[in-house]
């Protein structure tokens, strides 16, 4: 079996309910802390998650296609580009719906990660104010130097500011590159976006990726990739500290 573990989109068709929603656990037992449903909820349809208190489990959920919007008892939320929705775990009942006039399915991935002592903790004394949705046009751009000049990097969730999971998006067009390089204490999985195609590269592996694939590499890989001409390589990363960052937040 190779490094990298994937989930492609075309592996299975999505098989909608009554109520217009599809959901098809993916990477299943890969990595057991972290669970992925791909869920499409069809025009008109609402979807509503169960919800988890703090200290049992985190939530979010990254919406890649379509459009839709939010809803608390308090405020609603437009969905009409990539974005991450993370509720404040059970303190408020939320649904998610795809618009009615929608000419394509609400896509979203829907994660959950296993809460730890280091998780409770850490968040106790420092985390980002709960619930949040951040776009990517609302997200501020960092740049590492292992990119190339015309790679654009963005912060979705910062590290250290909810618990062990962080998120961020990758944007470019080939010819273009990710060098490889090493996270040491972070699994970390890439998520391609819509009309994307790259070639991912771990510990010497290459696996061509297509908008809706999800590459899971565990730490303390060699990963990076590379786009050819004419191509987009707009992929989402998330990332996921086992055993917390050194130190804590401070």
């Amino acid at each position: 079996m190779g490094l990298v573990k994937l989930s492609r989109k075309t592996d299975t068709e999505p098989v909608f309910d009554s109520n217009g929603i599809a959901r098809t656990p993916v990477l299943v037992g890969e990595y057991k802390p972290v669970n992925f449903v791909r869920t499409q909820l069809k025009p008109d349809s609402t979807f509503v998650p169960n919800l988890y208190k703090f200290g049992d489990k985190q939530q979010l959920f990254l919406f890649t296609a379509g459009k839709g919007y939010i809803t608390t008892p308090r405020r609603a939320y437009i969905i009409n580009e990539v974005g991450v929705f993370i509720p404040d775990f059970d303190k408020e009942e939320i649904s998610i719906h795809a618009s009615a006039d929608s000419d394509v399915n609400l896509e979203f991935l829907h994660i959950t990660a296993e809460m730890s002592d280091y998780d409770k903790k850490d968040m106790h004394d420092s985390h980002l104010t709960l619930p949040r949705f951040r776009k990517l046009s609302e997200c501020w751009t960092y740049k590492e130097f292992n990119t190339a000049p015309n790679i654009k990097q963005l912060v979705l969730i910062e590290h250290r500011n909810l618990g062990r999971l962080s998120m961020g998006a990758t944007l470019g067009y080939g010819p273009t590159y990710v060098g490889e390089h090493i996270h040491n204490e972070l699994e970390q999985w890439y998520h391609v976006l819509p009309g994307s195609k790259l070639t991912y590269i771990a510990e010497g592996e290459e696996h061509c990726l297509v908008g809706g694939d999800l590459a899971y590499t565990r730490h303390a890989s060699h990963h990076g990739s590379k786009t050819e001409p004419g191509e987009k390589c707009d992929y989402i990363w998330f990332e996921f500290c086992e055993n917390g960052y050194p130190g804590g937040i401070y």
